[in-house]
């Protein structure tokens, strides 16, 4: 972590410093919490039963959420909702837009960690089984993007139909030469 912010250029391009606690604050608004290691299994089950398809290993997303202490949220008891959040190295950004990023095993150097500057995030998936979860899931991603990371980019790809059109409510934009189906949330300026 002491060498990733001594060689990032904190002036160079847009980033922003939220803080693992920060995060925690806001999704906890909307009843989500850090999904404790003995949910991590049961929170990605349920994420794969929503969008159709696999996600990544339940060992690499326990990895990110130890670097990150921010990647892996759920919510409802029994778990009805799921939000996967990545914050992004300035490599790790443009990984993303050029279409080398793999979400599914990201390469540590594009893992921004814990209480470092972020560059861009990349949310892995952010959905509910339940009304109630998916109300939660779709206003923390709001929340997060105006009060965490607002000064930087973020990124998501529309696995459903339902994704895609929540996305494009919350103001993201398809994005074209990066990963297939992907969409991004421009930097939100303080005067917007």
């Amino acid at each position: 972590m002491t060498i990733h912010r001594t060689v990032v250029s904190q002036a160079a391009r847009p980033y922003c410093n939220s803080s693992p606690d920060l995060v925690a604050h806001i999704m906890g608004k909307y009843a989500l919490r850090r999904a404790r290691p003995t949910e991590v299994v049961e929170t990605l089950k349920l994420g794969e039963t929503l969008v159709g398809g696999a996600l990544a290993r339940p060992e690499v997303v326990a990895t990110v959420d130890a670097i990150t202490q921010m990647t892996i949220w759920n919510t409802g008891d029994p778990i009805a909702g799921i939000f996967l959040v990545v914050p992004v190295t300035e490599e790790g950004r443009a990984a993303v837009e050029n279409g080398s990023f793999n979400p599914a095993d990201p390469a540590i150097r594009h893992i921004a960690p814990a209480n470092t500057p972020i560059f861009g995030v990349y949310c892995g998936i952010y959905a509910g089984a339940t009304r109630e979860a998916r109300k939660s899931v779709l206003m923390a991603a709001g929340d997060l993007r105006l009060n965490a990371f607002a000064p930087v980019p973020t990124y998501a790809r529309g696995a459903t139909e339902d994704g895609a059109r929540s996305m494009l409510t919350l103001g993201y934009r398809p994005l074209q030469g990066g990963l297939k189906d992907l969409f991004v949330s421009d930097p939100v300026s303080a005067d917007q």
